[in-house]
């Protein structure tokens, strides 16, 4: 399994608003996506920072969501919640523990 693990930090006022729109956009067009296992929306109020992980059954599934448009569409609707610009970085998943 492959990871993608996008890291942000949001603006105060907004992270009800991003949390909601990751829950009722961004989650349900993911299913859609060839090859998507599930996803973790997390965020530290403390620090206003957010970390979006989508796991993904082939390497070549997670590129796919990129080459798509998928994510960039994404990352620019959400971009009035964003208080910098997002990080991202790729991982394999060696373990995981359900």
């Amino acid at each position: 399994m492959y990871a993608r693990v996008i890291q942000v930090n949001l603006k105060p006022e907004t992270i009800s608003l991003a949390t909601d729109y990751f829950r009722q956009s961004v989650g349900p067009a993911l299913k859609q996506q060839a090859g998507f296992k599930n996803s973790r929306f997390l965020t530290n109020s403390s620090t206003n920072q957010c970390l979006m992980v989508t796991l993904w059954e082939s390497e070549a599934a997670r590129k796919g969501a990129e080459t798509n448009g998928f994510l960039q569409d994404v990352l620019k609707k959400m971009g009035d919640y964003f208080a910098s610009k997002p990080t991202i970085d790729y991982y394999t998943v060696d373990v995981q523990v359900v």
